[in-house]
C-alpha cells in the first residue's frame, strides 16, 4: 500500500472529522503511513466516531489523546476510542512507519440490543479514552488481528475490499475488548468543558482555514477569551492556535501539490497563505524542502 497519501478531511455537523474511507459506502479506512508526510513530523489533532487502531511498524512516535502523551514503539500500538481528540507526532523529528485503521462501530449495529449491550460498553466507556496495545497477551491478539486486516487489504484501487474478512476481524477485536475491559461502568462518557470548547475552535478553523482567521475569531467560536483559547491549545495540543492553523493549511495543500500541476501561487492562495513566497518559506520550515522539490520527489 502506497505511503503517499493526500489529506482532505472535512467536518460533520457535530464537528467530528469526516473520514475519507477507502470505499465511501463502507466505513473502514486502512492505510500505511509515514510520519514525515506530515508537517513538522506531526499530524493535525482531530477526532471522529470511528475507533482508530495504530500499529508501529518501524521507529517510534508519541500519541496525544486528550492532552495525555503515550509513547509507541515498534511492534506495539494504540486504540483510540470514539470521539477522542488525538494525533501522532515525533518530538525528535524522526521517521516512523505505521499502520492506521479506522473502523466505525455502527458497522456492528445490525441488532440494536446487541449493539447497546456489547458494543457501546466499549465505545462509550469513560474509563478508556484510549488503550495501549502490547503489554498483555489479549492486547497482542488485537495487534495480530490488526496486522491481518491490513495484510488482507488490496494494494490496487481496482481490487475489491475483503468485506467478510474485515467484519469478522472487527467483531473478533470487539469481543476481545468486551471480555477484557471493565464494561460495568458503561454509560455515555461526559466530555469536559475544556475539550468541548477546544473542539469547537478546531471545527471553526477547519471550516475557515482558507480565509483570514484571527485569534479573536477562534476564541469566540469556543465561547472563551483569547488568553483562554491560547491556554487550551497549549494544554491539549502543545502549540499555539496560529501554529495549528499553519500545519492544517500545509497538510491540506499536499493533496493539490501532489495530485495536480497547479502552480505554487495558486495553491498558496487557495489554502490561506498570503502569497507564494510565504507558502514556500513556511513549507521549507516544516518539511525541510521546497514545495516543488517535494512534488518532484514524491511523484518520482
Amino acid at each position: 500500500m502506497n505511503a503517499k497519501t493526500t489529506y482532505c478531511s472535512t467536518f460533520n455537523l457535530d464537528s467530528s472529522e469526516t473520514v475519507a474511507y477507502n470505499n465511501p459506502l463502507f466505513p473502514a479506512y486502512v492505510r500505511h503511513g509515514i510520519l514525515s508526510s506530515y508537517p513538522d513530523y506531526s499530524a493535525v489533532s482531530h477526532w471522529h466516531n470511528d475507533l482508530e487502531f495504530v500499529v508501529i511498524q518501524k521507529g517510534s512516535m508519541t500519541y496525544n489523546v486528550n492532552g495525555e502523551l503515550i509513547d509507541l514503539h515498534e511492534g506495539n500500538g494504540i486504540m483510540v476510542n470514539s470521539r477522542q481528540l488525538h494525533y501522532g507526532f515525533s518530538p525528535e523529528h524522526k521517521e516512523c512507519e505505521f499502520i492506521c485503521i479506522l473502523l466505525l462501530p455502527k458497522l456492528l449495529s445490525g441488532n440494536e440490543w446487541f449493539y447497546h449491550n456489547y458494543i457501546e460498553p466499549v465505545t462509550e466507556n469513560p474509563l478508556y479514552p484510549y488503550l495501549y496495545l502490547g503489554k498483555e497477551e489479549w492486547q497482542n491478539a488485537i495487534l495480530e488481528k490488526i496486522n491481518r486486516l491490513y495484510a488482507f487489504f488490496p494494494t490496487e484501487p481496482c481490487q475489491e475490499l475483503p468485506y467478510f474478512s474485515m467484519m469478522d476481524l472487527f467483531l473478533s477485536i470487539m469481543q476481545i475488548l468486551y471480555e477484557n475491559l471493565d464494561v460495568k461502568t458503561h454509560g455515555t462518557a461526559k466530555e469536559s468543558n475544556e475539550l468541548t470548547s477546544l473542539k469547537s475552535m478546531i471545527a471553526y478553523i477547519e471550516e475557515h482555514f482558507a480565509q483570514r482567521i484571527t485569534l479573536e475569531h477562534i476564541a469566540s467560536s469556543g465561547t472563551c477569551c483569547k488568553s483562554r483559547c491560547s491556554f487550551l491549545f497549549k494544554k491539549y495540543l502543545g502549540e499555539t492556535p496560529i501554529a495549528y492553523i499553519t500545519k492544517l493549511r500545509l497538510q491540506k495543500s499536499l493533496a493539490v501539490l501532489l495530485d495536480s500541476d497547479k502552480n505554487i501561487a495558486d495553491i498558496a492562495y487557495e489554502y490561506g497563505f498570503c502569497g507564494a513566497s510565504y507558502y514556500c518559506e513556511t513549507f521549507q520550515k516544516y518539511y525541510g524542502i521546497s514545495p516543488l522539490q517535494y512534488r518532484k520527489a514524491h511523484k518520482t
